[in-house]
């Protein structure tokens, strides 16, 4: 039996890996996923999908399993060098610079009942959780070949307001593009303020949800997803929102909604892991700014490094590498898009150059 997919996965693992692990360092210095998905006759008790790993200096690694699974199925993940399996989220060390270890990823179905299993499996460096990297599996466990493509438009995402706004609302159109009836598994992760509330709501229907929920999208038909802040003070909150169809949980979307309320939720400095001390003065202008902004400089030497844009957690977009800048006045023109050249959602973002000699840092608004 053929699989079909079509949809956003490989599009989105590729960006994945380009923005987050773009500069990583020599760890991680061999990873390699298996094939995406498998299919097994109704019956099979267990499938395995084995991951390589290796370290070139040895690590303690997280492992974050993140699954959507049909009721009576579970999951385990092995470390094969150890011979340890684990049926939750693990730290273990991983260091076998000229044999890699392999992690195996082990799926068991309900032997007697068809359906499709989805696991993302994460590797996050313990010292550094800026560097991970990202497997997905499915299993198709006695079902017919499926056709899922789920589109889903989160550009809406961030929101700047005034002291007391009682309520901030996103829209989110999602399309079920096939000639097929699915449903769209939605599971928030909140993280804001106390006083702070949050829940989605399906606009065809008029249902509102506090947690994770399923909603039927008809085939050919788009719906729209409002995701509603109810900001109890001014501060900053955020939610993430994962969309997974159901007939098909490879195709998925990840999307980040962003509510920055009054003087104490706008950002003015940069994140945690961007303190260093700027020994050259910058800025962006215009700032905030719609199509493209240029990096200014004022450099009192000639030098040449990266610049590298980030979102406000720290997620790198966009790096310009071997930038030549000459002494005195020096701009950078950044045109708003990723390493794919993609439009980047409206939002915070950092600059940072980095060089030999001299580092600069600091903070763009994108309206739109």
């Amino acid at each position: 039996m053929r699989f079909r997919q079509l949809g956003i996965l490989f599009a989105f693992a590729t960006v994945l890996t380009a923005s987050a692990f773009g500069t990583a360092r020599a760890n991680f210095s061999e990873f390699q996923c298996p094939d995406p998905w498998a299919e097994i006759a109704l019956g099979e008790f267990v499938h395995e999908f084995p991951t390589m790993v290796n370290s070139s200096s040895g690590d303690s690694v997280d492992v974050i399993v993140n699954a959507v699974l049909p009721a009576g199925w579970f999951w385990q993940v092995c470390q094969v060098s150890s011979g340890i399996c684990y049926f939750d989220n693990v730290r273990i060390f991983v260091d076998q610079s000229f044999d890699p270890d392999v992690l195996r990823m082990d799926f068991f179905p309900d032997t007697n009942n068809p359906g499709v299993g989805y696991i993302q499996l994460e590797l996050r460096l313990a010292d550094d959780p800026t560097v991970r990297r990202f497997c997905t599996y499915t299993l198709f466990n006695g079902v017919p070949e499926i056709v899922a493509n789920l589109e889903v438009d989160c550009t809406e995402n961030t929101a700047f307001t005034d002291p007391g706004t009682s309520i901030v609302e996103f829209f989110t159109p999602v399309t079920n593009a096939t000639a097929f009836d699915d449903s769209v598994h939605i599971t928030p992760t909140l993280d804001v303020p106390g006083g702070w509330f949050s829940q989605f709501c399906q606009t065809s229907t008029g249902i509102c949800y506090f947690s994770e929920a399923t909603v039927p999208i008809a085939a050919g038909f788009t719906d729209t997803i409002r995701v509603d802040f109810f900001p109890g003070s001014d501060g900053a909150g955020s939610i993430q929102m994962d969309y997974f169809s159901t007939n098909n949980p490879s195709i998925f979307r990840k999307c980040g909604y962003s509510v920055f309320q009054g003087e104490d939720g706008f950002p003015s400095s940069t994140p945690e892991g961007f303190s260093n001390p700027s020994t050259v003065a910058s800025f962006a202008q215009p700032n905030p700014f719609d199509a493209g902004t240029s990096i200014r400089f004022r450099l009192s030497e000639a030098t040449r490094g990266d610049i590298g844009i980030f979102t406000a957690d720290g997620r790198e977009v966009r790096r310009m590498r071997d930038v030549e800048l000459s002494a005195g006045e020096s701009e950078i023109r950044w045109d708003g898009t990723d390493g794919f050249g993609t439009s980047v959602p409206a939002g915070v973002y950092f600059y940072r150059l980095e060089s030999g000699v001299v580092s600069a840092k600091g903070l763009m608004v994108k309206s739109r």
